[in-house]
């Protein structure tokens, strides 16, 4: 289990660490240690000039560490003191251990050519220059530094957050020093779980530094990534004496005219992941699309109109499905207009089972926010930032530049699970429980990728899983399977309906486990 922990979080961490016995200097030992190893599991360094660009304060102490430990495999390191010297006891202490080693040590303040000249045979850079503690702007002495490496396309290893970020919000400095990858310690920091920093963060790899999970635990509140071990514990073998109705029934309300492969998506989504049986109720005019795209499916044809939407009198229908089902989807290429608003008010209303909003059922409800805190029954919300913005009648960029805070808010004020995706999905629950989802790839940004995740969603729940289990696993798995189609067809030629293939492979190893 991995948590998000903000700067003031992360320091309370590590005082309660410090208290406990695990002091400053062996957490700094460490942290530069499991640096200096991810560094070498993704960059040869024996034999390569590696820089290290170290700050006056705890991050350039991790650096001197890391200096140590990849002049041990071979590398030849040398190191740039960006200010002054180190300031705080323990990276004096780790500035002392360097004394006799062969590790040359430039600074840039005083003799700023020698260290131009240096960087010359470098072929990788360590940034320990701020970490988290990193406020406000960079200063101006460091700014023709850093534009240097970035010209020069020197790759850079962070270490914990790049210098010019801010750990909590993301803002960055125009001037941040760019990574290729970010080692951060014990738990990722806010900024590396939001999209619009990830071109200055790179890939992120979180290194253990020996803090006992209970002390970060103790934070209420606190994201919690997901991985494997989560998802795994949600699944348990199926009963020898299994039938259909063993394992739930999903009713997708989905699809209109045009939109008949939103239907199709969710519903082999649903299927794929193990519901015992789902019923697609899809305007009359796309029955034969769907039923020949899915013939697994059920398909529940509802009377509609000229243009392909559902008529008043598809709700009459609808009812003796909606009585038997375990699970309710609704939205996924629905459709707009007041019919549309009308049918989903009005099954948000009967629902008794728990129910998935998608798409156009979230973009019914934005006007009847109300609505939400009356359904008694779980209610899950798949908003994209868009989505998220009507929501809350805000903007896009409101919502991106705090999405944690946006999806918690949400979901507390209106007792449902949200789902807010995009980069780092993030899943919030009534009672402010957060999980951020580490797997997935932007070659899933395509139109079909969010119905599938929905189906996903909608058959753990009707399979009986707990609402916030439920949203785990599939977005989870969902951009597991996107990695995995990322590996076999390339980020630009993947699509939605190959997410699908994947997912066979990823459940037949949890089976396999269980």
């Amino acid at each position: 289990m991995m948590a998000v922990l903000n700067t003031d979080e992360m320091r309370r961490a590590e005082a309660a660490a410090n208290e406990s016995g695990l002091d400053y200097a062996r957490m700094m030992e460490n942290a530069g240690s499991a640096a200096a190893r991810v560094i070498r599991q993704h960059y040869p360094v024996a034999g390569q000039t590696v820089m290290i660009l170290c700050g006056s304060g705890n991050n350039g102490g991790d650096g001197f560490v890391i200096a140590r430990k990849l002049l041990e495999q071979n590398a030849k390191v040398g190191i740039i003191l960006t200010g002054d010297m180190p300031r705080t006891a323990i990276a004096m202490e780790m500035a002392q251990r360097l004394r006799h080693l062969p590790i040359p040590v430039y600074r840039w303040m005083q003799d700023p050519q020698a260290a131009v000249q240096a960087l010359q045979s470098t072929r990788l850079v360590v940034d320990a220059v701020f970490g988290i503690g990193f406020r406000k702007v960079l200063p101006d002495s460091l700014r023709g530094l850093f534009r240097l490496i970035h010209d020069r396309r020197i790759p850079v290893v962070a270490v914990d957050i790049p210098s010019g970020m801010n750990a909590d919000d993301g803002h960055c400095d125009p001037d941040t020093l760019r990574a290729a990858l970010t080692v951060t310690f014990t738990a990722l920091k806010p900024a590396l779980t939001m999209p619009e920093a990830a071109p200055v963060y790179g890939r992120v790899e979180v290194a253990d530094i020996g803090m006992p999970p209970e002390i970060w635990q103790a934070y209420a509140g606190t994201p919690t990534v997901i991985d494997s071990k989560m998802v795994q514990a949600c699944f348990s073998p199926r009963p020898e004496d299994s039938h259909k109705g063993t394992f739930g029934h999903v009713l997708a309300v989905c699809g209109s005219y045009g939109m008949a492969g939103a239907a199709t998506l969710s519903v082999r989504g649903a299927l794929r992941c193990g519901a015992g049986l789902v019923t697609a109720a899809i305007p009359r005019s796309i029955y034969p699309m769907v039923t020949v795209a899915q013939p697994e499916a059920v398909c529940l044809p509802l009377p509609d109109n000229d243009e392909g939407q559902r008529r008043p009198e598809a709700r009459e229908r609808l009812y003796p499905a909606l009585a038997k089902a375990t699970a309710l989807l609704v939205g996924c290429g629905l459709g707009q207009g007041e019919e549309a608003t009308a049918l989903v008010l009005d099954l948000l209303e009967r629902a008794t089972c728990p129910m998935v909003l998608d798409a156009d059922g979230i973009n019914a409800v934005c006007a009847h926010i109300d609505k939400l805190k009356a359904h008694e029954a779980p209610l899950i919300l798949t908003p994209h930032p868009g989505e998220m913005a009507r929501l809350c009648h805000t903007t896009v960029a409101e919502v991106e530049s705090d999405r944690i805070g946006t999806a918690r808010r949400f979901a507390a004020d209106n007792g449902v699970w949200v789902v807010l995706k995009g980069h780092r999905t993030i899943i919030a629950s009534p009672n402010r429980a957060l999980l951020v989802n580490p797997t997935g790839n932007p070659g899933m940004a395509t139109g079909g990728s969010g119905d599938v995740l929905a189906g996903m969603i909608a058959s753990f729940a009707a399979q009986g899983m707990a609402p916030l289990d439920a949203a785990m696993c599939a977005v989870y798995l969902h951009g597991r399977a996107g990695d995995h189609a990322a590996e076999r067809l390339g980020q630009h030629a993947m699509l939605p309906s190959d997410l699908l293939d994947d997912l066979g492979p990823l459940l037949h190893t949890i089976e396999n486990r269980s």
